[in-house]
């Protein structure tokens, strides 16, 4: 068997879609996109009444006078990840008022962009005979996860509440990662990762020697769990050495895998920490992630029965 694995995609349509390409270009029996698939940004375009709207993002602002434009600057915005709503200047005022408006709309275009996706997929490769599981991470909001699951009838793979089977391995799943400073849904303390990775453990009914664990947090300590050191005010530290890389993976994920030395880790989070670590004889790998600038990232790892066959990275 042959996996793309990928990770990270913020909401980014062109990466998606090359996710997707990827199939055909690596001739792929297994295709998984695991962790963070919400983007995380929001951009109004404003009718103003006279003829045009405008609207502002990548640092500057536009005016759009033909729905040609206004089609052209959402498919800009989504392509960088950037979910818009189309609202006039009543609506603005009324949206700055009440904040809980925004985060409803939000979520809608979430989930409407996460079905269109999958409607996609579905209608680009045959998931009856290509693997394809798709998972979130802990950017994403918990409705994501019920559109997921509505395709399952149509081969689309939601993994975190259940053991899949990839060429006779068991894949555990699990999206949670340990407290960031934003904040983000699916977050717990190290003690409660540790809890949470045992319970799923407790699920597989083989060799857990031969298991796959997709862990969307990286264990710490590697060199896939590295990211820049943050100040005070969350903006990238900086010295006289240039950028600080501080070490922000669960010591509860690592510890798992020294215990129980599954035969391959996939990991995600960390966008900055793309390659491979091993703890022990377990393979951990972490794609990395340049959604914002339209790069897939991701690794390719090919799986016999017995073990990790060939494994290496691609972007594009």
């Amino acid at each position: 068997m042959r996996i793309f694995y990928s990770v990270d995609v913020h909401g980014a349509e062109t990466v998606w879609r090359k996710w997707i390409s990827a199939i055909g270009i690596y001739d792929c029996d297994c295709l998984m996109l695991c962790g963070d698939l919400a983007g995380k940004a929001l951009v109004p375009i404003i009718d103003y009444g006279k003829g045009y709207s405008k609207s502002g993002y990548f640092g500057r602002e536009v005016k759009l006078k033909t729905e040609e434009e206004m089609v052209d600057w959402e498919t800009k915005l989504a392509n960088g990840g950037v979910y818009s709503c189309r609202i006039d200047k009543k609506e603005l005022e009324d949206l700055k008022k009440h904040p809980e408006k925004v985060d409803a709309i939000m979520k809608e275009q979430v989930v409407a962009r996460m079905r269109h996706w999958l409607e996609l997929l579905c209608e680009k490769i045959d998931t009856s005979k290509i693997m394809s599981i798709v998972m979130p991470g802990n950017d994403d909001p918990l409705e994501l996860d019920e559109a997921i699951k509505e395709y399952a009838d149509r081969g689309i793979h939601y993994p975190t509440d259940k053991i899949l089977k990839l060429e006779g391995h068991e894949l555990l799943s699990h999206e949670y990662v340990t407290p960031t400073p934003w904040d983000t849904p699916r977050e717990t303390d190290e003690e409660g990762m540790a809890r949470m990775l045992e319970e799923k453990a407790s699920w597989l009914k083989e060799d857990v020697h031969n298991s796959i664990w997709n862990i969307h947090c990286p264990p710490k300590d590697t060199d896939i769990d590295l990211a820049p050191q943050l100040d005070k005010d969350l903006k990238v530290a900086s010295g006289a050495g240039g950028v600080e890389m501080v070490h922000v993976g669960s010591q509860a994920v690592r510890d798992a895998i020294e215990k129980h030395q599954p035969m391959l880790g996939l990991h995600g989070h960390i966008h900055e920490s793309s390659g491979f670590s091993f703890i022990g004889d377990t393979l951990c790998i972490n794609p990395g992630s340049e959604y914002g600038e339209g790069l897939l990232r991701g690794f390719i790892v090919e799986l016999s029965p017995e073990k990790v066959e060939k494994y290496w990275k691609i972007q594009g």
